[in-house]
């Protein structure tokens, strides 16, 4: 897969998000994507275009000490992001499966699934931007894990991408929320 760069911020201002704490997202603009109601959770429409699927796994990729591996919860397309022992410090509801805290379904649909800290997940929820989990609903896994829509272009990319970075914050066990 290709990777392209959109000109949304530079690598440099995207990573200077780790003092952005109090991170609120706007409301997202429409209706929520429809997802599926079983196993894989997925969206099933409003799915991005592949440039701006591409450019976000790209961006995902340059956050200090990821590594990028096969999901274990997920089909063998997805990406998982995942961090080493010695900067996996948040706490074990941080994680999907062992150091695993993201990862980023293939296109068409192109959705994320990661963990996110109560005050940023109730946030993303409500204005628009991700929704439980169907394991967290059912309690299989901690209700920290949600799916966040794909975003459509690059202004959504941007704000998808601070979602992501709280995740990896939290995971990290860097402080995030207020």
């Amino acid at each position: 897969m290709a990777l392209h760069r959109l000109e949304v911020e530079s690598a440099e201002e995207d990573l200077a998000l780790e003092a952005d704490f109090a991170f609120e997202p706007p409301p997202r603009s429409g209706p929520r994507p429809q997802s599926c109601p079983t196993l894989p959770h997925v969206q099933l429409d409003q799915w991005p275009p592949p440039k701006i699927a591409e450019a976000l796994l790209g961006r995902c990729l340059i956050f200090p000490y990821v590594r990028p591996k096969q999901s274990r919860m997920a089909s063998p397309e997805c990406y998982a992001l995942s961090l080493p022992d010695e900067f996996s410090a948040g706490p074990p509801w941080a994680f999907i499966v062992d150091h695993e805290f993201c990862h980023l379904h293939p296109l068409p649909d192109s959705s994320i699934h990661l963990t996110l800290p109560k005050v940023v997940r109730e946030r993303a929820i409500e204005r628009g931007w991700a929704e439980q989990h169907l394991v967290s609903r059912a309690g299989i896994l901690p209700e920290t894990l949600v799916m966040v829509y794909a975003p459509r272009d690059a202004h959504e990319l941007a704000i998808v991408l601070r979602l992501i970075w709280q995740s990896y914050q939290f995971a990290r066990g860097m402080k995030t929320g207020r």
